[in-house]
Formats: structure tokens, C-alpha cells, sequence
């Protein structure tokens, strides 16, 4: 458990919640707007399989890893909400 393992997992969990929340977004406008069912399913499938992946590797190298890749990956949810203008 180096610093920069920290850091990387923050930025990995960052990576990983970004994808996941503009998965979230873009499966939900597949809803709204009649998409494809086929995307729609691969998006929540993919976004699952990767956060699982992520967190399940950064726990594999201990908490403090897991907690900076909890951490980014929430803090992607406030920046990926931003840009969408789902917060002010």
C-alpha cells in the first residue's frame, strides 16, 4: 500500500464511476426516447460488470485502495450530474 496505489485506484474509481454514471444517462434516455433493447441491456450489464471489477480489485489490495476507489468513483457521480445540468 504505496501512495500512488491510493492515487491510482481514486483516478481508476473516477474512470469506472464516470462510465457507469453516463451509462446510467444514456440507458435512461434508451427509456424514455425507444431505443434499442439490446444496447440497453449491454449498457447496464457492462456498467455492472465494470464497477464490480473495479471495486472487486481494489479490495483484493485493501481498504485504503477500495476507499480512494469508492471515493472517486462517488466523486465522478457529482461531476458526471454537473455536466449533465442535473445539478446547479
Amino acid at each position: 500500500m504505496t501512495p500512488w496505489a491510493v492515487l491510482l485506484f481514486l483516478l481508476l474509481g473516477a474512470a469506472a464511476g464516470t462510465a457507469h454514471y453516463l451509462a446510467i444517462a444514456k440507458d435512461a434516455d434508451l427509456l424514455v426516447h425507444g431505443g434499442s433493447i439490446m444496447l440497453s441491456l449491454g449498457l447496464r450489464l457492462g456498467r455492472m460488470l465494470l464497477t464490480l471489477g473495479v471495486l472487486l480489485v481494489a479490495a483484493r489490495q485493501g481498504w485504503p485502495d477500495l476507499l480512494a476507489a469508492a471515493a472517486g468513483f462517488m466523486a465522478a457521480r457529482q461531476v458526471v450530474l454537473h455536466r449533465l445540468g442535473a445539478v446547479s
